[in-house]
């Protein structure tokens, strides 16, 4: 029978509740949570039939996935690191956060990993990067495999990978919100157009092929001199490759301004 795997969620906010969501199934898994603020707790105690503990205790075995804000990761280490067991794994989700910066105050061996909230459905490709061999206590199998695809990846990419897929939903998010302020503004109903883009968003996959490219993908819906094809000559000419691309710059730029604030606290 497979050993069941203790993991330890250090904050409940939406990330470390997707964490909670996505990680709940698993039989696998013994989960231990902790949140500091009240209203948090009482709002999943309503939801989730579970324990929830406001302040670490003892950690000393199993793996700790860190899912508090980085400006809070310096206080977390000086006041709580003793608490943490040197046979711990610890997994980092936070955006910025370099394991050599970790490193400064344990030497536990870390997991660097950047989700999105598509793991609170088991879902979407989970980044990794670590400082050790093999598949310590099995969590990349037995905990990161049961919430999405996993890829192992170089640390210097992270801060793209954070603008890219740790971002990647507000993307799509805010562009669905844009199509919506567009039908309203041309006559539509907000409510009627809400429902028409989510409905779309929800069918999209069923569209997707493992080996179409986006190309093909825009290629397939659009036909020459169409409806589609004038409305992305408008994109041309509006340069929203640029936007798009400026808009992933500056979210990148800033994941490496947090990593070198962190470094240097």
């Amino acid at each position: 029978m497979m050993k069941k795997i203790d993991i330890s969620i250090l904050g409940l906010g939406n990330l470390g509740t997707a964490f909670f969501e996505g990680l709940h199934r698993n039989s696998n898994v013994n989960l231990h949570l902790y949140e500091e603020n009240e209203q948090t707790r009482r709002s999943l105690l309503k939801l989730y039939d579970t324990k929830i503990l406001p302040n670490v205790e003892i950690i000393d075995s199993g793996i700790l996935i860190l899912c508090i804000k980085p400006q809070n990761i310096k206080d977390f280490f000086e006041s709580s690191s003793n608490k943490i067991g040197e046979n711990v794994l610890i997994c980092s989700p936070v955006a910025g956060l370099e394991i050599e910066t970790i490193n400064q105050y344990v030497g536990n061996k870390i997991i660097r990993i950047m989700p999105n909230l598509l793991i609170r459905e088991n879902n979407g490709l989970i980044p990794f990067v670590k400082n050790y061999d093999g598949d310590y206590l099995n969590f990349i199998d037995g905990g990161l495999s049961f919430l999405g695809k996993t890829e192992e990846f170089d640390e210097e990419l992270f801060a793209l990978i954070t603008a890219i897929s740790g971002s990647g939903p507000a993307w799509f998010y805010e562009l669905s919100n844009q199509l919506v302020n567009s039908a309203t503004k041309l006559g539509m109903n907000e409510n009627d157009a809400t429902n028409l883009i989510k409905e779309l968003i929800k069918a999209l996959p069923n569209l997707i092929n493992e080996d179409d490219t986006f190309d093909e993908l825009v290629n397939k819906v659009k036909s020459p001199k169409g409806t589609t094809e004038a409305g992305l000559n408008s994109l041309i000419v509006d340069n929203f490759d640029n936007i798009i691309f400026n808009a992933i710059r500056q979210a990148t730029n800033r994941s490496i301004e947090i990593s070198t604030e962190l470094k240097n606290e």
